[in-house]
């Protein structure tokens, strides 16, 4: 087995099937990587477990990793072990007592789950040397890609949170009635959206 990280989520729109492939490269290995292609999804729920976002509500990925965490011993590793027909296939190492079960998944469900509970994500020997590209070709999709999914999460996160601070202060403005400081604050969330559309 090979422990990998994710190294880049990228969005490839001009592709012939428009989508997100998620790039996972051997540890200390600056030669190859193992391309992905995942959900749109699934590519959320990953890069918002790499940049260590937390939202109010969880989504799903979040749920089932609480789930794990609080009805098992908490998982263990997560395996990408075999490529069939063009598709990968995965399974979650979760602690049962003294023992490991394993559970099928798919990969991207797998690695976002990995990314939550820090635990490491690895891929059989073949599957890697079957599967993977050359930094170089990797390097190439990198300039043809559109702006990382992370990206484009921690901006939209970003403006998510200047708009909940800017909502919050107009509230508090209206009911102090300050509204020159109201009208400030209207103009700004509508700068805000403009940007956003």
């Amino acid at each position: 087995m090979i422990e990998v990280i994710v190294k880049n989520i990228l969005f490839f729109a001009q592709a012939a099937a428009p989508g997100y492939t998620l790039f996972l490269q051997a540890r200390g290995d600056e030669e190859r990587s193992l391309p992905i292609v995942v959900g749109q999804f699934e590519a959320q729920a990953i890069a918002l477990a790499l940049e260590q976002i937390r939202l109010e509500r969880p989504m799903t990925h979040d749920l089932l990793s609480t789930v794990i965490t609080h009805m098992t011993g908490g998982l263990d590793s997560v395996i990408i072990k075999s490529l069939r027909d063009g598709t990968f296939f995965a399974e979650l190492n979760v602690r049962n007592g003294d023992e490991i079960q394993s559970i099928d998944a798919r990969p991207s469900d797998a690695i976002a789950l990995a990314l939550r509970a820090r635990v490491p994500i690895r891929v059989s020997q073949k599957v890697f040397e079957e599967a993977s590209i050359p930094i170089p070709a990797t390097s190439k999709l990198v300039s043809e890609s559109e702006p990382s999914l992370a990206e484009s999460v921690n901006a939209i996160t970003r403006r998510a949170e200047q708009q909940f601070d800017l909502e919050k202060d107009l509230r508090s403005a209206v009911i102090q009635e300050n509204y020159e400081l109201a009208a400030l604050i209207r103009d700004k969330l509508h700068a805000l959206a403009d940007r956003e559309s």
